[in-house]
């Protein structure tokens, strides 16, 4: 499969969801609550991990990160308690969170959850599933 590649629109975590965004050539940014998901950024930082330094960023803004997209296994970080198998979204700081499964609401989903996650905070494996959408009150 071929490496996707984008330019950080903002302070990107490590093992998150991200977005296409608007304002420049190739650039994405964390995902935001129910957006439309490209992929997942890179499960590794972009310098190395320092003893009693907080948690750095896959990419700064402006800096260019990998990205994991259509049919790849990766890890991402939970927003919340995840079932296997469940369809997952972006919150709001672009961790995994189950789609909503009442509702009219288009849920915006971008992987499916391939381990379980007993909380938030918890890195689980997904399968990379971008532009996926759901209408609850349909299915």
């Amino acid at each position: 499969m071929a490496i996707l590649t984008f330019r950080a629109g903002d302070n990107t975590p490590a093992s998150r969801f991200v977005s296409l965004v608007s304002g420049g050539t190739n650039l994405a940014a964390v995902s935001w609550a129910n957006a439309e998901i490209i992929g997942v950024s890179q499960e590794g930082t972009r310098s190395f991990p320092q003893q009693g330094v907080a948690a750095d960023y896959a990419a700064a803004d402006g800096e260019t990160f990998a990205c994991y997209s259509v049919g790849e296994v990766c890890l991402v970080e939970a927003g919340a308690a995840i079932d296997p198998g469940t369809l997952l979204k972006s919150d709001a700081d672009g961790r995994a969170v189950p789609i909503a499964t009442t509702g009219t609401t288009i849920q915006n989903y971008g992987a499916v959850a391939l381990e379980q996650a007993t909380a938030a905070g918890q890195a689980i494996r997904c399968l990379v599933v971008p532009f996926g959408k759901v209408r609850p009150a349909l299915s």
